[in-house]
């Protein structure tokens, strides 16, 4: 049952340059599977209304700040690029590496030699891995949700790839992704699509980089299927210049006894809309979604969770944590559903928030949709500054009062940064929050 869903279009509903005409030079010389994936996509998004702000989900985020009539697709060519090793890759198995001229991808470990894992573009997976792709590319998302920016990725993906890992197998030291636009005034549209088989335990960490001062559009596009008692763990961390807009969407279908944790930190870029949806599907399947956003210099971040319960006896846990500061203005919103005959469900959702200056703005709406009994569900969301009395402590200890802030700013968000499990992530992100608050 969809939550917010709205009467489809008589006429097709078209954002910026996202024509058909588009659709048919992104499918020219693909894979008939990819051409048909592209197709089924570009139907559905074309029907969907376009957002606008007398939709619910945009109330507080103007559609207009996307801008995407003034960015232009990127004809990223199937063409290696030079790998550039960077220090951070130490921490990781295998390296996928995108900019505008093409990708590499740097298997460190040689964790792709046998048939257990495999790391492919979407253009040779479709050849080789066709049956899998097929059954997996489009799959993830609730099929009665609309989502009109992850049906115009399905559509119009300019770089892509897909992860399998099989039965038992395990990646230790993690895979990363770099996504790095360096293109004014254009868009990258990433696709990925992961099939966890069972008991399969990996993580994998994405960045997303600009240059300040470059005009930049992300419409990302990811999709986890976990078959049981899979374990799969993503980072994303946006980094964007000044000037990066982002747009994106995850999707995760967990199967019995599989642990999907998927972490949104959100810290660069001018606007950012990011969605994570998943839908616990079979009894005691779990899933943790895990958010961090400072929001600083006029940034517009809004993020939207969506926790599907369509079985019973499963369980999803919800912690975005966020600060605002210097006209900053954050949006969170959640929603629980629970659908009918599902009982036994243990569905938590937080959302904690500190407002660091009376210039900026957090609002907060969780909700809940329930459709059975004998279940436990519930939501929250807090506001408010620093806590004095825990100021008070650390200076009569004699730490400066400046100090002393940025210690309880970064104490707030350890809770959520403490569950990523890359610790350059970490020291990474603990970086940009100290930077972010500087001298408030």
């Amino acid at each position: 049952m969809p939550t917010l869903n709205l009467p489809l279009t008589d006429e097709p509903s078209i954002l910026g340059g996202f024509t058909e005409t588009l659709l048919e030079h992104a499918r020219k010389g693909e894979h008939a599977l990819l051409q048909a994936k592209r197709t089924a996509s570009y139907e559905t998004y074309s029907q969907i209304p376009n957002p606008d702000r007398f939709h619910e989900e945009y109330r507080r985020l103007d559609p207009d700040l996307f801008a995407i009539s003034n960015f232009q697709r990127l004809d990223i060519p199937l063409a290696d690029i030079p790998y550039a090793e960077a220090e951070e890759d130490a921490h990781y198995d295998l390296i996928i590496s995108v900019t505008p001229d093409g990708f590499c991808i740097e298997d460190r470990e040689g964790i792709t030699k046998d048939d257990a894992i495999t790391v492919l573009p979407l253009q040779e997976a479709a050849s080789s891995h066709i049956t899998l792709l097929e059954q997996a590319m489009g799959s993830a998302m609730v099929a009665e949700e609309q989502r009109k920016f992850l049906d115009l990725n399905g559509a119009f993906w300019n770089v892509g790839f897909l992860i399998h890992v099989k039965k038992k197998a395990e990646i230790k030291g993690g895979i990363l992704i770099r996504y790095h636009n360096d293109r004014p005034d254009s868009i990258l549209l990433p696709r990925l699509v992961v099939v966890a088989e069972q008991e399969s335990v990996f993580s994998i960490a994405e960045q997303f980089t600009s240059p300040d001062g470059v005009s930049t559009l992300c419409i990302s596009g990811r999709e986890f299927l976990l078959d049981a008692a899979a374990d799969v763990k993503l980072v994303s961390l946006q980094g964007w210049g000044d000037q990066g807009i982002h747009i994106g969407e995850d999707w995760a279908r967990v199967k019995r006894d599989a642990r999907v944790n998927l972490f949104s930190m959100t810290v660069g870029g001018k606007v950012s809309k990011m969605t994570v949806g998943c839908d616990v599907c079979e009894p005691n399947a779990n899933a943790y979604l895990g958010g961090v956003f400072f929001a600083d210099r006029n940034q517009h971040f809004d993020q939207k969770t969506l926790q599907y319960h369509s079985a019973p006896d499963t369980y999803s846990n919800m912690l975005y944590k966020g600060a605002v500061k210097d006209k900053g203005y954050s949006v969170y919103q959640g929603i629980i559903r629970a659908l009918k005959n599902c009982v036994g469900v243990d569905s938590y959702q937080t959302n904690n928030n500190l407002v660091l200056d009376p210039t900026a703005r957090a609002d907060s709406i969780p909700s809940l949709i329930i459709d059975a009994d004998e279940l436990a569900c519930s939501h929250g969301a807090t506001f408010g500054n620093i806590d004095e009395e825990q100021l008070y402590y650390l200076r009569s200890r004699g730490i400066p009062e400046g100090e002393a802030r940025r210690m309880l700013v970064l104490g707030f968000f350890d809770e959520v940064i403490d569950r990523i499990p890359f610790e350059n992530m970490r020291d990474h992100l603990h970086v940009v929050i100290a930077r972010k608050f500087g001298a408030v």
